[in-house]
């Protein structure tokens, strides 16, 4: 391809500046479409792909395209990666004639499955940071792609990760992808008010203290908060106090010196000294034994510590996020607990909703989690049908998402294979209950019944009480009477 002509540059300048015009009104969702679809109409490419990184840099699939504008199905897409990773550490746009050939990323098991022949990368960056990559393929060895193209496209991707960014300081990629298991996204009004104080405080230097059930996402929610924080650049450095022998858990915060014990062959660098910098997070703070209380208060206020067997003081600021699923209000009048370390760790506290009580969130977790496993274990399982999504917002789910996510892996390993959606059948480990210990009156019961019957059809449906009416074969002023008696 020629160098572009003067009135090619003119057209794509205001093409850019048309999308600058758009991004102010447009959802990120979006913007990544008009940057894909530009992307590829401007390089002539095949395919492509709009990746973002989250805050511990995994890539995320935002959009994945054809040159017809349709979007590519997940078990389709095959994108490298490693050339990837190259041009982010170049920093700089990357061409490759014949990815196949090319002695760096001829044995890529990405290259190799995906048969991938021109390759071009645009990295993203604003501020110094990559916020993530526009990936264009050409699966023909002809139609590679022009040097000539990248003046046009590397202005296109400056300008297109300064849109993106603007995007994403309202609209944050979850931490639900890549290592992470829960996405900070949420329709329950008070886990999005929780949620939005929580990433508020993430910038400050307080001391965290995490409430909520086993499996309620706490440790999730530490991790946002590092990510989001001055100190995201060191260590995240968790520990759960409850699964740790008390004889072995002074060794393990503090580290020991060589002869210090029996078996004590060398140093040893304690969890305290690898957070130095970073975040120290404390899961099941409330069964940190009183002796371990009384020297992580002194570490939390003099920042110094003294590893077993040394006789000499090291140094260690970090910050505190702690967690439990206790009352260390109730510990602290029962002598198990510290008053003046809970009042050192207490200066923030926000408690999480069990699943039970955000119900709103949970079809959205269960469809996440069935990519995820799907995907962990081969299988093509697209969804749950209604009679399974009815099932799962019925139970209690005592264990929480933790406890979701493992009844999702387990259906989908004991699968059948050809099936493609999950079916109640799937999920009867879950409905052996015992029986109430003491039956309600049948009028209360079936006044009840009804509306969470009523409560479970509108969540199927997402919110849509005409379609969860129909479904249910009553008159939506029924459905409507229901929920207001439900009010009051």
């Amino acid at each position: 391809m020629s160098s572009l002509s003067s009135l090619d540059r003119l057209k794509w300048y205001e093409r850019i500046l048309k999308l600058s015009e758009k991004a102010t009104k447009e959802s990120l969702e979006s913007i990544c479409h008009y940057l894909m679809d530009d992307a590829i109409a401007a390089a002539q490419a095949e395919t492509g792909y709009l990746l973002l990184f989250n805050e511990a840099n995994k890539p995320k699939t935002m959009i994945a395209r054809n040159a017809e504008r349709e979007n590519i199905a997940s078990e389709n897409q095959h994108f490298s990666e490693s050339i990837i990773s190259r041009s982010i550490e170049m920093a700089a746009p990357l061409i490759l004639d014949d990815a196949g050939a090319h002695p760096d990323f001829r044995e890529a098991k990405s290259v190799i499955v995906g048969r991938l022949k021109s390759v071009l990368v645009l990295p993203l960056f604003f501020d110094g940071r990559a916020i993530g990559a526009i990936y264009l393929e050409n699966r023909n060895q002809e139609a590679y792609f022009s040097p000539h193209l990248l003046e046009i496209l590397t202005l296109f991707s400056t300008q297109g990760a300064v849109l993106l960014h603007s995007k994403l300081i309202n609209e944050p990629l979850s931490g639900s992808f890549g290592s992470e298991k829960e996405d900070l996204g949420s329709k329950n009004q008070r886990m999005q008010d929780l949620y939005k104080q929580a990433l508020a405080v993430a910038r400050t230097e307080s001391s965290v203290l995490l409430l909520g059930e086993t499996g309620t996402g706490k440790e999730v929610l530490a991790r946002k908060i590092h990510t989001l924080s001055e100190r995201s650049r060191n260590n995240f450095v968790a520990i759960n106090c409850s699964a740790i022998p008390e004889s072995l858990l002074e060794s393990e915060l503090f580290g020991y010196k060589r002869g210090a014990f029996t078996g004590a062959a060398s140093d040893r660098m304690g969890l305290i000294k690898k957070a130095d910098g970073g975040t120290l997070f404390l899961d099941e703070i409330g069964d940190l034994p009183l002796h371990m209380q009384a020297k992580l208060l002194r570490v939390l206020q003099e920042k110094t510590f003294m590893p077993v067997g040394s006789t000499t003081e090291e140094r260690s600021d970090f910050r505190l996020i702690a967690a439990t699923h206790k009352s260390l209000e109730d510990s602290v009048s029962q002598g198990f607990f510290r008053q003046d370390l809970y009042f050192r760790i207490n200066a923030v506290t926000f408690k999480l909703l069990p699943l039970r009580d955000r119900l709103e969130d949970l079809l959205d977790l269960v469809q996440f989690f069935v990519q995820e496993s799907a995907k962990e274990h081969s299988k093509r399982i697209r969804g749950v049908d209604e009679a399974a999504s009815g099932l799962l917002l019925d139970f209690d789910w005592p264990g929480n998402i933790r406890q979701l996510q493992n009844a999702i892996q387990r259906a989908i390993v004991l699968v059948p294979e050809g099936q493609e959606v999950l079916m109640a059948a799937d999920f009867r480990f879950l409905t052996e209950k015992e029986a109430p210990a003491e039956l309600p009156k049948l009028s209360d019961a079936k006044e009840q019944f009804i509306k969470n019957y009523v409560k479970k059809a509108i969540l199927i449906h997402r919110g849509n009480k005409t379609k969860a009416a129909k479904a249910l074969g009553v008159d939506p002023k029924t459905l409507y009477r229901h929920l207001s008696e439900d009010k009051d």
